[in-house]
């Protein structure tokens, strides 16, 4: 599923990573051996419900992973070295300068108690060698950049004196300060009304072909990946159902839970009396993992050996591979 992927061209290569969480004896499987990789410069979506485990596969690059929580196996190769095997001094000096973060939500991610000027000198000192003037400077021409107007004036001001789409920007200056190679979004635009969202697409997509940056895209819905991502991945269960090129996820889709992703994204041009189509039943308990597929109780496609096996990933073409059974005779022939 590399494609033509030179070693050169890689900046991050996940290789069957697992991780888990235990609470009172029981074992939470919230990612389940998956692989992928990035090439420098290029925008992956991670899409999937609520407990898929794309936040956690995501937040494990960085080893942002609560104390219940463990990774249990695999490697995460960034620029070709395993961060798994980094010091704790190592992941400290990666974090925030070659690998930025943006949460869900900004309100919680600054310090409402310090203005936007400290807590962006704060990291400008933490990660580089700048004087105060500077830094200064430096924080001016970030804010300018993610179309905050008026930076002077606003470099003075507290969190909560900014709209909730203000706010992200901030967030997003504050993690492109070190200029990264890799920007994680997680769920960046999940707070914010319809319009402010695509201002914040628009953003992250002018500022990765400014910067040539990398960028995974967390997200749960398939309708805002739609006009960012080179290649997307599905993730059901804490594991990859569907991957490949956006276009082959948006119209040569081959997994059915991709499918009922796609069904419940409201479309502009449908007739307005037309009503959503939501995927059946519950994702599944974690803690409890059954034999077969994840996905084959609430699949209308289900058959015998889905409820006893588990589909691998079958590769329909070099750059588009889904796990479903139904794939088998396609493939084949």
């Amino acid at each position: 599923m590399n494609g033509h992927d030179t070693t050169d061209n890689v900046l991050l290569e996940i290789r069957d990573l697992s991780v888990s969480f235990f609470h009172g004896g029981a074992e939470v499987q919230a990612v389940r051996g998956i692989n992928y990789t990035l090439k420098k410069g290029e925008v992956l979506g991670i899409v999937g419900e609520s407990g898929s485990g794309k936040s956690v596969s995501s937040h494990s690059i960085l080893r942002l992973i609560p104390e219940s929580g463990k990774i249990k196996s695999g490697q995460i190769l960034f620029d070709g070295k395993d961060i798994l095997r980094m010091s704790k001094k190592e992941i400290q000096d990666l974090r925030g300068n070659r690998i930025a973060m943006i949460f869900q939500d900004p309100m919680t991610s600054l310090d409402p108690l310090f203005t936007v000027e400290y807590q962006l000198n704060e990291s400008l000192k933490k990660h580089t060698d700048l004087d105060a003037a500077s830094r200064k400077k430096r924080m001016l021409e970030l804010l300018s950049m993610v179309g905050i107007n008026q930076p002077e004036r606003r470099l003075k001001q507290y969190p909560y004196e900014f709209s909730g789409g203000m706010r992200q920007r901030v967030m997003i200056a504050m993690a492109l300060s070190c200029d990264p190679q890799l920007l994680i979004a997680d769920e960046p635009t999940t707070a914010l009304d319809v319009t402010i969202q695509a201002q914040i697409i628009d953003l992250l997509k002018e500022l990765k072909d400014r910067l040539g940056m990398a960028i995974i895209f967390i997200t749960h819905d398939l309708g805002v990946v739609s006009d960012i991502c080179d290649k997307i991945i599905v993730m059901y269960a804490g594991k990859i159902v569907e991957e490949g090129y956006s276009r082959q996820i948006f119209f040569e889709k081959a997994h059915p839970y991709t499918e009922g992703l796609l069904a419940s994204v409201p479309d502009v041009e449908s007739d307005v009396n037309e009503k959503l189509r939501p995927i059946r039943g519950n994702p599944p308990d974690m803690s409890c993992v059954k034999e077969g597929c994840a996905f084959a109780p609430r699949c209308e496609y289900a058959m015998r050996i889905c409820t006893r096996e588990d589909a691998p990933l079958f590769e329909l073409d070099a750059t588009h591979a889904a796990a479903c059974w139904k794939l088998l005779k396609e493939t084949a022939q």
